[in-house]
């Protein structure tokens, strides 16, 4: 996740978009851990990943510097 991280922080976005996107980061890196430790990927987990990406995308879109 470091470069995941890396490149959607240093990118020129507003302080709130920051936040945001550390905040849904952070949430994604505990919910990674948790479907890892689980040792299989269920619907419900590509679901909640799809909702990540889909949050990710809205803070992106609305939140540029």
């Amino acid at each position: 996740m470091p470069f995941l991280r890396g490149k959607l922080l240093g990118n020129g976005f507003s302080p709130k978009a920051k936040e945001e996107l550390q905040w849904l980061l952070d949430q994604l890196e505990k919910y990674y851990s948790y479907v890892a430790s689980s040792g299989r990927v269920e619907e419900k987990h590509l679901k909640a990943i799809k909702s990540f990406y889909r949050d990710i995308v809205v803070v992106l879109s609305m939140n540029r510097a």
